[in-house]
């Protein structure tokens, strides 16, 4: 069990350098257009597409991590005013729903994947490019995102006990 976990710890964090590498590249490919544009009245035509495709990588690989930091939107001022009991169960169904729809979401993107990798489809671009490649990214990120999904159902997090001195400060403050 310790392998797997990290195993996943190495893929989890891996897919996140990549996505931040993706958003460096990005970065400095727009400044390449902004400054070919503005100065030399050029462009490259690739820097739209490529950048379109470092946002889905960013999106797809930088989702499992977020999972793992707790760092998606939640709706805490529910959940948090639950005893610990309830909270757990809730938290379990949550995370059996989330998982099944998860699960949903990656078989409709392997099977978009499988067909475009079947009908050889590419971008309507100057570049032409295989949509199986920006394509690909989405079933490697929802499946690792199942992934942290399922060892949160079965580690999951310790319950935060909320500090009520907390919510009396911040009233101060105000």
């Amino acid at each position: 069990m310790r392998a797997l976990n990290a195993a996943l710890d190495w893929l989890v964090l891996f897919c996140a350098i990549l996505a931040c590498v993706a958003i460096a590249g990005m970065s400095v490919l727009i400044v390449i257009e902004v400054i070919l544009r503005s100065v030399f009245s050029s462009t490259l035509y690739l820097i739209e597409e490529f950048s379109g495709y470092m946002v889905l990588a960013i999106m797809a690989l930088g989702l499992p991590y977020c999972r793992e930091k707790n760092a998606l939107l939640t709706v805490d001022f529910f959940i948090s005013r639950m005893g610990p009991h309830l909270r757990r169960r809730v938290e379990f169904v949550y995370g059996l729903v989330s998982i099944a729809y998860c699960i949903l979401i990656d078989w409709y993107v392997i099977q978009l994947l499988m067909k475009s990798i079947q009908r050889d489809l590419t971008a309507a671009s100057v570049m032409r490019t295989p949509l199986w490649i920006p394509q690909m990214l989405l079933p490697i990120g929802i499946t690792l995102l199942c992934l942290v999904m399922i060892r949160k159902l079965i580690i999951p997090d310790p319950i935060k006990v909320p500090d009520p001195g907390a919510e009396l400060a911040i009233r101060e403050v105000e």
